[in-house]
């Protein structure tokens, strides 16, 4: 826990020996004992006889001051690395998406992939996290958010042709193939941690299967988009940076009236640029409100009237 002279605090954790779900739960329970007044902190009259706090002065030896400069020096320099752009998308939130009959990940989901494909012209491979912790050891299994149907997707809201009921349909059918593929992936039925397994299995000098040498599985995991969702009502919002140079990191938090994207990107050769996916983000999941809201007007007028 870092606390800061003005009162805010964050959380820091180390992503090797455990995920994101149970740290979120663990800070949104302190929050909602703090900020409920759930706490008990005891008699608030003073002891008579308790004695003046003397101050603690630590000495600390030299080589612990190096090591802490080296640190900062070192934090400083990854931190300057990198540009963040926090987009907290205002216009609708998980209240309004469940209400229109949309899984709130798998709409925030297509926003991403849209708003890359109107940056880059292209999709890519995508990582999302998809918690196993129903099974004994279970941490996380890779939920690929790119489909067939989610290339068409892009595709067609892209197409100045194509009208709002066909977009609606691609919309549709997207946001369906990730909710059955992160479900799969929730019942151990994924394909990235078998294929850990069966790489980690090799033996030193070992040929890898041809499989693992296809240039096709390699572009497959490349992740140019590594995506996370945690959510909460309590905190502002999490980070993590990209996991390849020419990638992005987008960790993101959806609430009841709003959701929120952190866009991580390194500051190098390949010129990405997180203000400018922010923007196309932003354009993409407006788009995709406006053609369901459109959609459903046309159904209400064409509904009989009593």
């Amino acid at each position: 826990f870092i606390v800061c002279d003005n009162g805010r605090a964050g959380f820091l954790g180390e992503h090797s020996s455990m995920d994101g779900t149970p740290t979120c739960r663990l800070n949104d329970y302190i929050l909602d004992q703090t900020l409920n007044n759930k706490v008990e902190l005891g008699s608030s009259s003073v002891r008579a006889n308790l004695p003046e706090p003397e101050a603690l002065r630590f000495v600390t030896p030299p080589s612990v001051v190096r090591a802490v400069d080296q640190a900062a020096e070192r934090f400083a320099k990854v931190t300057g690395q990198h540009q963040l752009r926090v987009l907290q998308y205002e216009a609708f939130g998980k209240d309004e998406l469940k209400r229109l009959g949309f899984s709130p990940d798998g709409f925030a989901q297509m926003a991403i992939q849209l708003g890359y494909y109107k940056l880059h012209g292209k999709n890519c491979a995508t990582y999302e996290a998809a918690a196993t912790r129903r099974f004994a050891h279970g941490r996380t299994e890779t939920c690929r958010s790119v489909s067939n149907e989610s290339v068409a997707f892009c595709r067609t809201f892209e197409d100045p042709a194509a009208s709002s009921a066909v977009k609606l349909a691609s919309l549709k059918a997207a946001i369906g193939a990730h909710g059955a593929y992160a479900k799969a992936c929730s019942e151990g039925k994924g394909v990235d941690r078998h294929l850990l397994g069966l790489r980690l299995l090799l033996r030193p000098g070992e040929e890898k299967p041809a499989i693992f040498k296809d240039p096709a599985y390699a572009a497959s995991s490349h992740w140019n988009l590594s995506t996370s969702q945690l959510s909460s009502e309590h905190f502002e919002g999490w980070g993590f940076s990209e996991v390849v140079p020419d990638g992005y990191g987008i960790a993101y938090t959806i609430r009841r009236d709003a959701i929120i994207f952190h866009i991580a990107a390194m500051i190098n050769d390949f010129g990405l640029n997180s203000d400018h996916l922010a923007q196309y983000i932003k354009e993409a999941a407006t788009e995709m409100r406006s053609v369901v809201l459109a959609e459903k007007l046309k159904e209400t007028a064409a509904a009989p009237k009593l």
